[in-house]
């Protein structure tokens, strides 16, 4: 169960998994806008940077705070699932 003491460990979590996500955000929303020419290249460029700065943050908290490693990873992951659950949302709009 996570503790009170817990909840700056599971918002910093959060807001790595957010800020990983971005990369790929950003090259999937300037594609649909039409200001990139979207190709495999750029997108796998924007998954090799994510998944270094996430890989990069995981090691930093495994190495600092180990103990608060799985509250962090919970935070991390859920930050990172609920902007894949935003990106879809937005890819699936007509509006952009």
């Amino acid at each position: 169960m996570v503790d009170s003491s817990d909840i700056g460990v599971l918002v910093a979590g959060m807001g790595i998994g957010v800020a990983g996500f971005m990369p790929m955000l950003t090259v999937v929303l300037l594609a649909r806008k039409k200001r990139m020419r979207p190709t495999v290249g750029k997108g796998m460029a924007a998954l090799a940077i994510s998944f270094v700065f996430l890989m990069a943050a995981l090691a930093l908290m495994w190495a600092v705070a180990p103990a608060d490693l799985v509250v962090f990873a919970i935070g991390f992951l859920g930050g990172f699932l609920v902007m894949w659950a935003v990106l879809a949302v937005i890819t699936m709009s007509r509006r952009l």
